[in-house]
């Protein structure tokens, strides 16, 4: 989709007049928050133009954190911007190259995703995606790392971001957008990652779904559990290495041959995803957003018996979780469910590279309102045309809780942890959500096909890696984009463990 700058001017004036906007301070004070627009005067929007026709004004229409007036751009009821609408300011040529974030307000009427577009000259731009939906009519500040612009495919390349000369807002994939507004107040650039502060709420969006950032109060990790030691230290990596999601043979020793071969493959096995940390935790999606492509974060340390508790909160359609006992590449292993999508699985089992082993006692789905927007989660309908809840992955195992008990204690859109034992050579794994037992599976009693506990355990060995999860979203799969849908993310933080010892009879083998 070709999202051109825009192109039609609300006025033309002399060049003495065009001082419109307050830009970044010179390189040697970039270190310093700065404005870019705050829109205080009336002369202030005249290096405006959009996309498509419409008009904008300055309206004493401000959020509670921002000034008396802000820019409103509303689009004409006839503008033909059926695909894409974009509003932005041109500005004298600017170094922000010592800019860690911008932060700006924003009030519309669409649902929709959005890019905020940083361009230099030549038609290189680089965009930071987001999206307004469950907010329409609201403020909200938004917060764009720098490091989460992408390169958008229309463009030329990666903006210059010592040479902008133009920063856009467009609305993108929800049109039309004739006759729809969008309001814009105090975009701020942010040179010292120390002074984010966000809003009184705290939310932030990236793409999708709506995101939301912890408050400060809630940026100091927890104390590990007694006996428990922490896998993350709330600002780093440390300890973990990305790897990208590619298949493996479905069970040991089966023939196993990747459809994709020369510069694909190349491709696929280059990319490990996007993982950063923000506000004390991990932060994994796709890369770039919405590209399809899965990866793994994968512990340094290999762990045999063990208790592993994690704080979670992934965005809605999401199919992800933790591996545990995976090989050095992330996996095979076998996954703890948090597949947080239309008859996902939470708590549950997936063994990947272990036959599929697939084990669930419930599956979940979400509660709309009229627009789409999920409300709150609820029971998966087993009328569904395809469902992944069988009596096969209840049988399977040996405890399973009730989906009721489960909503009762899982908090949508929110932070829940997810705990796991693992123990025995041929493990029983045991799941806990909310201090709620899930799920058990005795991996020496799983009847299923082409499974073999010896040679699966040969495989994994007695010990392994523990991999953090980012699905990919193959284009043929039944669940498409609803498997992963584009610019969501999954948070881990308090990620904790307590090694076990082993019993007796595995350190005979």
């Amino acid at each position: 989709m070709n999202l051109p700058a825009a192109k039609y001017h609300l006025r033309h004036l002399p060049p003495w007049l065009l001082l419109s906007l307050l830009i970044a301070s010179p390189p040697a004070t970039a270190q310093a928050d700065h404005v870019l627009a705050n829109f205080d005067e009336d002369d202030s929007i005249v290096m405006n133009s959009m996309t498509h026709k419409g008009q904008t004004t300055i309206v004493k229409d401000a959020p509670a954190d921002g000034n008396m007036s802000a820019a409103k751009t509303l689009v004409d009821a006839d503008a033909s911007a059926s695909d894409f609408f974009g509003t932005g300011y041109n500005i004298d040529t600017t170094d922000l190259s010592g800019t860690m974030e911008i932060r700006f307000w924003i009030k519309t009427d669409s649902e929709s995703n959005f890019n905020f577009q940083i361009h230099s000259p030549d038609n290189h731009v680089s965009a930071f995606r987001f999206s307004t939906l469950g907010v329409a009519g609201k403020w909200q500040q938004v917060s764009a790392a720098v490091e989460s612009f992408d390169v958008p495919q229309w463009s030329a390349g990666k903006a210059d971001w010592s040479a902008v000369e133009r920063w856009q807002l467009t609305a993108f994939g929800s049109g039309p957008y004739d006759g729809k507004y969008i309001i814009v107040d105090q975009v701020v650039c942010v040179g010292n990652k120390t002074t984010r502060t966000g809003n009184e709420n705290g939310v932030i969006q990236r793409g999708g779904p709506i995101h939301f950032r912890q408050r400060l109060k809630d940026k100091k990790p927890k104390t590990p559990p007694a006996g428990f030691r922490s896998l993350f230290d709330g600002e780093t990596l440390a300890g973990w290495y990305p790897q990208p999601r590619i298949p493996v043979p479905q069970y040991p020793g089966a023939e196993f041959k990747w459809r994709l071969q020369g510069e694909a493959l190349e491709a696929a096995v280059k990319n490990t995803g996007r993982w950063t940390v923000e506000d004390g935790a991990i932060v994994g999606g796709q890369e770039p957003p919405a590209s399809g492509k899965g990866a793994y974060l994968v512990s340094r340390e290999t762990f045999g018996d063990f208790e592993l508790m994690m704080d979670m909160k992934p965005d809605w359609k999401t199919d992800s979780g933790f591996l545990i006992r995976t090989l050095p590449g992330g996996s095979p292993g076998m996954q703890i469910l948090v597949d947080h999508r239309p008859q996902g699985g939470i708590g549950g089992f997936y063994g990947n590279g272990l036959a599929g082993v697939h084990g669930m006692p419930f599956a979940i789905d979400a509660e709309y309102d009229k627009k789409g927007n999920p409300l709150r989660m609820i029971a998966a309908s087993t009328d569904s045309e395809r469902v992944e809840l069988t009596e096969k992955t209840r049988s399977i195992l040996t405890y399973g809780a009730d989906v009721e008990s489960f909503l009762n204690v899982w908090k949508f859109g929110q932070w829940n942890t997810v705990k796991v034992r693992c123990q025995g050579r041929i493990p029983v794994i045991t799941t806990w959500v909310n201090d709620m037992k899930v799920a058990v599976l005795d991996m020496k009693q799983v009847e299923w096909a082409n499974y073999d506990a010896e040679a699966c355990a040969k495989l994994q060995g007695r010990k392994g890696h523990i991999s953090l999860e980012v699905h990919d979203t193959p284009s043929n799969h039944w669940l498409g984009k609803d498997r992963w849908w584009p610019g969501a993310v999954v948070r881990w933080k308090n990620i904790f463990i307590r090694e076990l010892d082993s019993e007796p009879q595995d350190n005979a083998r």
